[in-house]
């Protein structure tokens, strides 16, 4: 096999395994990316202080928070999104169990959902959705989150939207 050829059939098992969402995505030295790191505020969740990555593009939302190994459990990230519309969220590439708190634009909890690392399947909003928040699995039971519960967003995490 030509180094051309192999190089072609390295890159077309790749992109087939990232488009079909089947193993994880792994640089050329077979170590997996870093987590991407963004700018953060501090967002107040049921009395406790969480400090969030904020991702605010398509890029960033789509990569979400893939190959972090751990996270502290005052950490996570705030998703927004240029319009409320429904939402659904899936863990490829994503090693750590997370919740996920979907917002309306109006700031009420819309819903809140468990997912589990490298699960495939969809977690939708149970209505439309302006930003969704990912924290540590098992903390939006531990802070009574419910449907219609306020949840403000800070000001400085809307004002770049893209």
């Amino acid at each position: 096999m030509t180094r051309r050829t192999h190089t072609f059939r390295n890159a077309s098992i790749a992109l087939l395994l990232l488009l079909t969402g089947c193993g994880e995505v792994r640089t050329p030295d077979n170590t997996l990316p870093a987590p991407q790191s963004l700018p953060t505020v501090e967002l107040p969740v049921a009395g406790k202080l969480f400090t969030v990555q904020v991702a605010d593009d398509a890029q960033e939302r789509a990569i979400g928070l893939m190959h972090v190994r751990t996270m502290p459990i005052d950490r996570g990230m705030l998703f927004v999104f240029p319009d409320e519309a429904p939402l659904s969220f899936w863990m490829r590439d994503t090693l750590i169990d997370l919740d996920i708190i979907y917002v309306s634009a109006s700031e009420r909890i819309v819903s809140t959902h468990t997912m589990r690392a490298h699960d495939l399947t969809g977690v939708p909003s149970d209505a439309p959705a302006k930003y969704a928040i990912e924290l540590n699995a098992g903390l939006a039971q531990k802070l009574r989150l419910t449907p219609g519960d306020a949840l403000p967003i800070p000001p400085g995490a809307t004002n770049s939207v893209r």
